[in-house]
């Protein structure tokens, strides 16, 4: 058995040639030796008993506190990561919405620009309501930097309802 228990080392890595390289065994390898506790007089086993191994008051106080300090901490995140979750589906939930009413509203629209018969507002406003075209003096052009934004600093002047005949007789 001892035998078997031996381990081999190589010795003599430099070796020149193509000769096998040679085993050594190591002496001392897989013997156990016997292990003797030691005998300790009875006067310090006495005194060492009477030692408290664990830990003090003030300690286990502190360590309490940084305990509840953790538990505390751990709980808050937890209900902040939850409110945020929850702010996230509703976010998610107004945003479908959202778009569910856009695309209602530009259903809408498409179906109002195709519904409309723009001669027959034309029909209706010349004959019934009496409207026309305006004159070539009656229109104003103007140019503006914003395209959907007019300023008006005062009224515009009304037109006296007098006849050309009128003017020229006066």
């Amino acid at each position: 058995m001892e035998a078997k228990r031996q381990r081999y080392q190589y010795n003599n890595y430099a070796v020149e040639g193509s000769t096998a390289r040679k085993l050594q065994v190591v002496p001392g390898y897989g013997e156990v030796e016997e292990q003797v506790p030691e005998q300790r007089p009875a006067r310090e086993t006495r005194r060492k008993s009477g030692v408290n191994i664990g830990i003090d008051l003030f300690s286990l106080l502190v360590l309490t506190a940084a305990i509840a300090v953790t538990l505390y901490t751990c709980i808050e995140y937890l209900q902040v990561q939850t409110g945020v979750s929850q702010m996230n589906q509703e976010i998610a939930g107004l945003e479908h919405n959202l778009s569910k009413l856009q695309n209602e509203n530009k259903d809408a629209l498409s179906e109002i620009n195709t519904s409309l018969d723009l001669n027959y507002i034309y029909q209706i406003a010349t004959t019934e309501l009496g409207m026309v075209y305006p004159g070539e003096n009656q229109v104003i052009t103007y140019k503006s930097n914003l395209s959907d934004y007019v300023k008006q600093y005062e009224d515009i002047p009304e037109e006296n309802e007098t006849s050309l005949l009128e003017k020229i007789v006066e």
